[in-house]
């Protein structure tokens, strides 16, 4: 008996209402697929939930309220309407049905009986992409993983070529173009990265170019007045181009034409890049400039189009795929003129080597590690002080310091404000250590290699936390802070390392791993450290308080364990990159802070690196006290400081992902920079009169928007006014004046709120941050 044959046209598919939440599902499973976004899992999983679906699903649903026709989604409705005629059309030789790969019917209710029946898998994307095409294969592998074996499976990897759809796409368009004469005519398909051509071999680009060659070459038409653009990009990396908003209102803007018609052949029916994208806000765009827009629909359920399909099915069903694209059904295309014609795609960035990739992902996990290791203690500080004062009181180092405390304060007992000038002591110590340390791992690493400077340094804050965990003594508390502090300067060893790996065109691409490591250490440190304290292993083990089990031991068995598994990956997966280098040194770090404010040649470069000095001393001296000034006029406890501090963490990842890295360059560096640090103050001013919660946040926000507007831009700004023989010694000051600051801004602002109170730090530092922005003012910002 014949086997039944069932033929599955498959589309993308679109949200199932236009809530925000359905958008938003919908966003995520398309944008989480790897085939569309190839960036590795983890850092895609805190960009995707932290950049994009927290504002696009918005904005997309409201786009999608515009193509949408009394409730009913084109993509869905036309697809559906699209089977139903090609059925008509085949009659009842073949049992014809729809499915979508991100919308209901999937492939799990379209594909019933997998082993006595025929399947012809034909998706619904005329060009092949591994972005579309190898995801519907993906998808059906999940229902049949071993589809591909099966000889009663079929897949229909492509149909550009199709004579059918390339007369029907040019009868189409000058039907329009007839009504709605048009001067040029621009032939739009859907864009990738243009890396997912040059390195991944994805054939896409070769099909949009054999496509634009057929109708260009069919349509009458003047064919120097076709156009080749793409559309729909996402995020910064550079797709294929002529980007056809641009391009497009170049065209009128350069007096080219006033009309223009566009037709998207990567689309078979209607959807949100067509009807909203192209026909509404370029349109918009378009008529801004001055043109008029003539926006071509696609085929959609043109009956011609539909009984064409219908006889290409049947060809593929009764002949074999292979021969029916060998057939007079399609255009054979001359591979020589082609490749003549094709304009060639060049990266502006070089790609990374499969082990720059490599040693970028392993160092992003290095670095995430060490840093929610570090940051894991911001909350306990206050609890910190008070603990060891009451288990421990009679210590040589504590009363010390205590001492010479209540000598300074006069002061006839301890009250938060020396509180906080020890914590204020405790905290520029570990930023001290980290100073000098970092230039000195920077030379080891130098002479010795990355690897071996990382592991040593990795051990060493292992055991800095193991002792954290058993000190019940300050004495240890105060060896484990020293220990740290010193091999906490690695982290500069491990920019080395990218340095090594990257040339000039992709280092900061791979340096923006670091920052993005830092914010996401910063926010996920403090939370874990606020949970745990709530936690004391005394409550349930009392008796290994003898053992120097303290309060706060679950958060450095942690951070201990995190170390552990750090120096494992490192070991095991890491090579070597020292020998990689060639042209481009790490900035190099100085202790000496003579010649940290000695002028360079660059004025521009002075003015800047000086302006740093003073916001990050500022900056880091109300990070530090913030937690003392909780506590004192909130009762907050360690688990509301580290919420402080996740709200912070967060604001900054939002800002630096959605605004800084998208508009600095157009915006400019040195106008976001300014704002950024005019922003602090208010923030600065709230916190001041805080005596609420809401209050608290509200100049919290204000800190963090500032901070993530004003750092990376400063940053920026010392390498766009340095020459190219500058750039390590400009940064290495740079950063140098960022460790300094660590340190000076503590200890002033804990001097500040000991000696005049809570109100005055952020009083006196709002007042002190007019000098940043005067400075920041004189700087000329050298012309990309």
């Amino acid at each position: 008996m014949e086997k039944k044959k069932n033929i599955i046209l498959c589309q993308l598919g679109s949200p199932k209402s236009l809530s925000t939440k359905d958008v938003r599902s919908y966003l995520r499973e398309f944008l989480s697929d790897p085939r569309v976004i190839d960036v590795p899992r983890p850092i895609w999983f805190f960009v995707l939930n932290l950049f994009i679906l927290p504002f696009r699903p918005k904005r997309s649903a409201q786009a999608y309220s515009r193509v949408v026709f009394c409730g009913f989604f084109p993509l869905i409705e036309l697809t559906k309407k699209f089977t139903a005629n090609v059925q008509n059309y085949l009659k009842d030789k073949y049992l014809v049905a729809s499915c979508f790969i991100l919308s209901e019917p999937r492939f799990k209710d379209v594909i019933k009986d997998k082993d006595n029946e025929e399947y012809w898998i034909f998706p619904q994307f005329p060009q092949f992409s591994d972005t579309t095409t190898s995801s519907v294969s993906d998808c059906l592998e999940k229902v049949v993983p071993d589809y591909k074996e099966r000889s009663n499976f079929h897949f229909i990897p492509r149909f550009h070529k199709l004579k059918a759809f390339i007369e029907l796409s040019v009868e189409n368009i000058e039907k329009h173009i007839a009504k709605y004469p048009v001067d040029e005519l621009v032939i739009s398909f859907h864009g990738i990265p243009v890396r997912y051509v040059t390195q991944k071999k994805d054939p896409y680009y070769q099909d949009c170019y054999e496509t634009f060659m057929l109708i260009r070459d069919t349509i009458d038409f003047p064919k120097e007045k076709i156009h080749m653009t793409f559309q729909s990009r996402l995020g910064s990396e550079q797709w294929l181009n002529p980007y056809t908003d641009e391009y497009t209102v170049a065209l009128i803007e350069e007096k080219k034409a006033h009309t223009v018609g566009v037709y998207c052949p990567s689309f078979v029916v209607d959807c949100l890049e067509t009807t909203d994208e192209i026909g509404n806000e370029l349109g918009e765009e378009v008529e801004q400039a001055g043109g008029e827009l003539v926006f071509i629909p696609c085929l959609n359920v043109d009956e011609k189009w539909c009984e064409a399909y219908a006889k290409f099915i049947d060809a593929c069903v009764s002949q074999g795929i292979e021969d029916t694209f060998e057939s007079d059904l399609f255009y054979q295309v001359d591979a020589q003129i082609r490749e003549s014609e094709m304009p060639k795609l060049t990266l502006k960035q070089n790609p990374m080597t499969p082990k720059a990739k490599k040693t970028v992902k392993i160092l992003f996990l290095t670095l995430f590690l060490d840093l929610v290791g570090f940051s894991i203690i911001f909350p306990m500080f206050p609890a910190l002080a008070k603990h060891y004062l009451a288990v421990d009181p009679d210590n040589y180092f504590l009363n010390l310091i205590f001492g010479s405390i209540m000598k300074l304060t006069q002061a006839g007992g301890v009250n938060m404000s020396s509180i906080v000038l020890f914590g204020g002591a405790l905290g520029a110590l570990y930023s001290l250590l980290q100073f000098f340390a970092a230039p000195l791992w920077g030379i080891l690493s130098d002479k010795y290699g990355r690897k071996p400077i990382l592991l040593v340094t990795i051990f060493g804050l292992f055991l800095s936390y193991v002792l954290w965990a058993v000190s019940g003594s300050f004495t240890l508390l105060i060896l484990a802070r020293f220990i740290g502090g010193i091999m906490g300067g690695n982290i500069s060893t491990a920019t080395a390392a990218i340095a090594d790996v990257t040339d000039e065109t992709n280092r900061s691409k791979g340096m923006a791993f670091v920052g993005i490591a830092f914010a996401f250490g910063f926010i996920f440190g403090p939370a874990i450290g606020g949970i745990l304290t709530l936690i004391n292993p005394l409550d349930y083990y009392p008796v290994l308080a003898a053992y120097g089990i303290n309060p706060f031991s679950n958060a450095a068995i942690l951070a201990a364990v995190l170390s552990i598994i750090n120096l494992v990956i490192l070991y095991r997966q890491f090579e070597e990159t020292k020998e990689q280098q060639i042209e481009a040194e790490e900035p190099s770090r100085t202790t000496n802070i003579a010649k940290l404010f000695t002028p360079l040649k660059n004025k521009n470069v002075n003015l800047t690196n000086y302006s740093y000095f003073v916001f990050i001393s500022i900056f880091s001296g109300m990070e530090f006290t913030l937690t003392f000034l909780a506590v004192e006029r909130l009762s907050y406890s360690s688990m509301d400081n580290a919420y402080m501090f996740i709200f912070i963490g967060f604001i900054i990842a939002f800002i630096q992902g959605g605004v800084v890295r998208r508009k600095a360059h157009q915006i400019g560096e040195k106008k976001m920079a300014l704002a950024g640090l005019v922003s602090v103050i208010p923030g600065l001013l709230i916190i001041a009169i805080a005596k609420s919660g809401f209050l608290l946040y509200l100049g919290l926000f204000f800190l963090a928007l500032g901070s993530a507007l004003a750092i990376p831009t400063l940053t920026s700004l010392v390498s766009l006014n340095s020459s190219h023989e500058e750039q390590g010694k400009s940064l290495g000051i740079f950063r140098s004046l960022g460790a300094l600051g660590r340190i000076v801004g503590p200890i002033f602002a804990s001097l500040v709120y000991w000696r005049l109170g809570s109100l005055w730090p952020y009083l006196i530092g709002s007042v002190l941050l007019i000098l940043p922005v005067l400075i920041l003012k004189q700087v000329k910002q050298e012309a990309h």
